[in-house]
């Protein structure tokens, strides 16, 4: 029996989506790209194109930016929480010195 590999994808491919599987794919990495700043110049306008003339790219464009969102405010307030564990444990190392 042969061991069947698949691909790791990157987004969430959805049936109801008017693209094939790759497309979406292929979209998805550009809506990721787009939303990080990388995109100039025709790539950049057909992903904005994209966003405007297609209700699933639009979705999948407000998922993905809402994604980032919420991980950019968890990863705040655990860094807070983070850099509050490491001078509390320098204070008890060095005492006020490590201020």
């Amino acid at each position: 029996m042969k061991s069947r590999k698949t691909k790791p994808q990157v987004g969430l491919y959805r049936p109801d989506s008017p693209y094939s599987e790759e497309e979406c794919e292929a979209i998805i990495q550009k809506l990721e790209l787009f939303l990080d700043g990388q995109l100039k110049g025709k790539d950049k306008e057909e992903v904005e194109r994209l966003i405007r003339e297609c209700a699933y790219c639009a979705e999948q464009y407000s998922f993905e930016r809402r994604l980032r969102e919420l991980l950019a405010r968890s990863w705040r307030s655990v860094s807070a929480d983070v850099q509050e564990v490491v001078t509390r444990v320098r204070r008890r190392i060095w005492g006020s010195s490590a201020e």
